[in-house]
């Protein structure tokens, strides 16, 4: 955390990927910059580009004004890259030459514009196989993957479902103002046999409902 090294976090999905950057951000020197997330699935592939990097008024139909894109808003602090391994190969070679130059070149700008930003990137993929089947940058993997974190999905770490039960229990009744509760140890024997193929994100989903 302390260093301003890149970080690839591999895991299934819901095993808390988000949180642990969020946690490599709150110790780090950047800690009192804004923390920024993109969700490199979810943004619509003809804009994605935008949201990265910004573009200038004009540039293109619908660019009514200029806009800062996620590299220039994360500037001295951190940028987590979720799922970046579904971005597109021409997008990965803009990537790569952000984290090589440390600038960005906005669409429709005239001049790169100079970042300071640490990338802490996350995958739910095998991304060896994406390498192998060309849908990923060699390279850019190499950026990325300075410190690599690889976090267990929770049926393979069941001694964490009591705590995590526990803290889950503990935050929902002081965000709902009610008294501390206690789990049946029955209740908990069954937490403990299900897999929870959704992880740490479907076991809070459930405590939510008990």
């Amino acid at each position: 955390a302390p260093t301003d090294m890149s970080v690839l976090i591999a895991g299934e999905s819901g095993s808390g990927k988000e949180s642990f950057s969020k946690i490599i951000h709150s110790m780090s020197k950047r800690k009192h910059g804004q923390f920024i997330a993109v969700n490199c699935g979810a943004i619509p592939e003809g804009t994605i580009d935008s949201e990265l990097f910004g573009h200038e008024k004009g540039s293109f139909t619908g660019a009514t004004e200029s806009k800062e894109g996620k590299f220039e808003l994360a500037n001295n602090s951190s940028l987590l890259l979720d799922e970046v391994t579904e971005m597109s190969m021409p997008l990965q070679a803009k990537l790569l030459r952000v984290l090589q130059e440390h600038e960005v070149d906005k669409i429709g700008g005239r001049i790169p514009i100079p970042v300071d930003v640490r990338v802490i990137a996350t995958s739910n993929r095998d991304i060896r196989k994406r390498i192998q089947d060309q849908e990923f940058r060699e390279d850019l993997y190499y950026r990325l993957n300075v410190v690599p974190l690889n976090l267990i999905p929770l049926r393979e770490r069941i001694d964490d479902i009591s705590v995590l039960t526990e803290n889950f229990i503990q935050h929902f009744c002081e965000e709902n103002g009610q008294s501390p509760i206690k789990i049946d140890p029955a209740t908990l024997t069954l937490l403990k046999k299900y897999r929870w193929p959704g992880n740490i994100r479907e076991l809070e989903n459930t405590v939510k409902s008990l």
